[in-house]
């Protein structure tokens, strides 16, 4: 279709063909939908590169980053375990031997093993007499006379139980004599001049291990605490000749 002439203010305007002006119109269009489309992609780029920094693939990082109930560090596949002899503490001094059941808690050191009130805590088993528990023992014998214990016992499912429990552990040690140290071999303060301290309640809530150590009659004793939710672990350590 020719173009269309019309006068504005008696100037000639020559106004295109409208096959011109669709075209024009397709062109503009077409120019916008690509412009939108670069927009979309480079917002779609950007925002990967914020979810996989460097460019790697992160897949793998964001599942194992998902937080798991931590497990119980007694039990393991349904079966309840004991300390292996290398695991038992000071192993690096005194290199325990697990004793397969011949028992370690008689003689002139094994009898302190019962001190403190630890003989009634390591107990198999008990019901209807206080706290329903069962207890796992284990035995070790080490260089020069040294013996040791694991204890671990299974309140479940009163956790409430297991730390009113390990508080009364706590404050027997203290009666005893013996002290809160750092665990090392050389820690042994000598307690028996010093009156009992008052145990906070939050100290059976501490995650990890605690130590104690004394000495009784001439020996030094060590005992080794940790407790999972509703499970007590108690170590306990006479040292071997000097």
């Amino acid at each position: 279709m020719a173009e269309v002439e019309e006068l504005l203010d008696g100037v000639p305007v020559r106004l295109p063909a409208a096959e011109e002006i669709r075209r024009r119109g397709q062109r503009r269009r077409t120019r916008r939908r690509a412009g939108v489309a670069t927009l979309c992609a480079a917002a779609l780029l950007t925002g990967a590169w914020a979810v996989l920094p460097d460019g790697a693939d992160r897949s793998q990082d964001r599942r194992g980053a998902v937080a798991t109930a931590p497990e119980n560090p007694f039990r393991k596949n349904g079966v309840v375990q004991n300390l292996p002899p290398q695991e038992v503490p000071l192993y690096g001094t005194w290199h325990w031997k697990q004793t397969d059941g011949r028992p370690v808690a008689s003689g002139e050191r094994g009898d302190l093993l019962n001190r403190a009130g630890l003989a009634e805590f390591c107990m198999n088993t008990m019901t209807g007499k206080g706290p329903d528990r069962a207890a796992y023992t284990s035995g070790y014998r080490g260089a020069r006379g040294a013996v040791a214990r694991q204890c671990v016992v299974d309140y479940s499912p009163r956790a409430d139980v297991a730390r009113d429990e390990l508080l009364a552990v706590f404050t027997r040690l203290e009666t005893e004599g013996l002290r809160r140290v750092s665990g090392e071999p050389a820690d042994v303060p000598d307690g028996s001049d010093r009156t009992p301290e008052d145990i906070p309640e939050e100290l059976a809530d501490q995650q990890g291990t605690l130590a104690w150590a004394g000495k009784v009659e001439g020996h030094t004793l060590r005992v080794f605490t940790q407790r999972w939710k509703s499970w007590v672990s108690v170590v306990a350590i006479v040292d071997g000749a000097s």
